[in-house]
């Protein structure tokens, strides 16, 4: 399913090679009330994410250090996410570039440390639940692979889009799968599927499970890494949508404005202001940790 939707929007994004996304494709294919229901649909699904992602790292840094209130931590976050992001796409690459291989090399390390203590014994039987169970797991999954939406919705600023986006969503998808099954492997045969499916930071319980302190140490500081770029990929998304929406009027134009380098400044601060707002005053819980591992270390 993944690989199907991924190849749809690699081949729309060559044939409309324009900023937007979703949006972009809507308007064009259907009609300028497709694209606006679709970008709206995008925004308001999107836009309150980056401070809910600056939220859970959040609360896993207070996890870690204590010292300083976790609301605090995800204000400074979101603050840091929009900073980043207003100071072009190519500093915004840089930072992401070497968070994501810090991340895929902490996955790794859980891989490394935790197979020696798998058993093949918790690996079967292979469907616990049945095909209603793998139906379940498919809706989580799927939304699992969708960041490779964000490379098409980048497509005005990609070299040679048309040969470029399709490549590095073939690679992002493969990567990710590979990754996907080396963990999920590592973690089901480790701690068995009753256990597994009762916690809520199965890579933590793992490298506790195999008695490594720098596996724990390992999952923690992947977590904050993985949980900040996720928020900072989120925001980069997002801000494009905005900025496609004002250059068609759909949003005030003003946002459509270009700084420096060609970078949609205004949409970007936009995007993160909301962000920093939800960051400060939506509700938290102490469950936010857990859940910002689950959902971005496992599977963004």
């Amino acid at each position: 399913m993944a690989l199907c939707n991924a190849l749809s929007s690699t081949q729309l994004a060559a044939v409309f090679p324009r900023t937007g996304g979703t949006y972009e494709f809507g308007r064009k294919m259907m009609g300028p009330w497709w694209g606006f229901s679709a970008g709206w649909m995008f925004l308001v699904a999107n836009t309150v994410g980056p401070g809910a992602i600056a939220l859970a790292f959040g609360g896993y840094l207070n996890a870690v250090v204590g010292a300083v209130p976790a609301r605090t931590d995800a204000v400074v976050a979101a603050l840091v996410m929009t900073v980043v992001n207003a100071a072009g796409i190519r500093r915004s690459v840089r930072v992401t570039d070497v968070v994501v291989v810090l991340s895929i090399v902490s996955l790794l390390a859980v891989v490394v440390i935790g197979f020696p203590g798998a058993r093949a014994s918790n690996l079967t039987p292979f469907s616990p639940s049945g095909a209603p169970g793998i139906l379940r797991a498919t809706g989580l999954l799927f939304f699992a692979y969708t960041g490779y939406s964000r490379i098409a919705t980048l497509v005005e600023e990609v070299r040679d889009p048309k040969h470029t986006i399709p490549r590095a969503t073939l690679i992002a998808l493969g990567t990710a799968s590979l990754l996907y099954l080396l963990v999920a492997s590592t973690v089901l045969g480790v701690l068995g599927a009753p256990r597994l499916s009762q916690s809520s930071s199965p890579l933590e319980e793992t490298m506790v499970a195999v008695s490594s302190g720098f596996g724990v140490a390992v999952v923690s500081a992947g977590a904050l890494l993985t949980t900040f770029n996720e928020g900072l990929s989120d925001l980069l998304g997002v801000s494009r949508v905005a900025f496609a929406m004002g250059r068609e009027s759909d949003l005030p134009s003003g946002l459509a404005r270009l700084g420096a380098g060609q970078n949609p400044w205004r949409s970007v601060v936009l995007v993160g202001v909301v962000s920093i707002f939800v960051a400060a005053f939506s509700p938290s819980t102490s469950r936010w940790p857990s859940q910002a591992w689950g959902l971005c270390c496992i599977t963004r």
